[in-house]
C-alpha cells in the first residue's frame, strides 16, 4: 500500500516540459541577477553586457529547445523500436504455444493408444 501512495504522489507532482521550461527560465534569471551583483564593471559596461545577452538569448534558447526536441524524438524512436521488438517476441512465443497446443491436441485426439516403436512416453 505504501508503494501505491508513493506512486500517486509522484504522479501528482507533475513534471514535464512546462516545469522544465519554468526551471530553465528561473535559472537564467537567477544567473543574471548573480552576475549583476558580483560584476566588477561600471554601469554602462553592465548595460552593454545585458544588451548583448538579451540579443543572444533568443538564438540560444531556440538552440536549447531544438536540442531538447531532437533528444525527445530520439528517445521516442528508441522506445518505438523496443516496443516493436518485444511485440515480435511475444507474437513468436504465442505462435510457438499455439503450435505446441495443436500438437498435444492431435496427440490426445488420436487416443494415445497407438504407440509407434520409435516414440517414447
Amino acid at each position: 500500500m505504501a508503494r501505491n501512495s508513493q506512486f500517486s504522489e509522484s504522479a501528482d507532482s507533475g513534471g514535464g516540459t512546462g516545469s522544465w521550461l519554468l526551471g530553465l527560465f528561473v535559472g537564467v534569471l537567477g544567473g543574471a541577477a548573480v552576475a549583476l551583483l558580483v560584476a566588477p564593471q561600471s554601469g554602462s559596461e553592465v548595460r552593454g553586457v545585458i544588451q548583448k545577452t538579451a540579443q543572444d538569448l533568443p538564438s540560444k534558447l531556440s538552440e536549447v529547445i531544438e536540442d531538447s526536441l531532437d533528444l525527445y524524438a530520439s528517445a521516442l524512436n528508441y522506445c518505438q523500436l523496443v516496443i516493436e521488438e518485444q511485440t515480435m517476441r511475444v507474437k513468436r512465443a504465442v505462435a510457438a504455444g499455439k503450435l505446441a497446443a495443436a500438437k498435444k491436441r492431435e496427440e490426445l485426439e488420436l487416443g494415445g493408444t497407438s504407440v509407434l516403436p520409435f516414440q517414447h512416453r
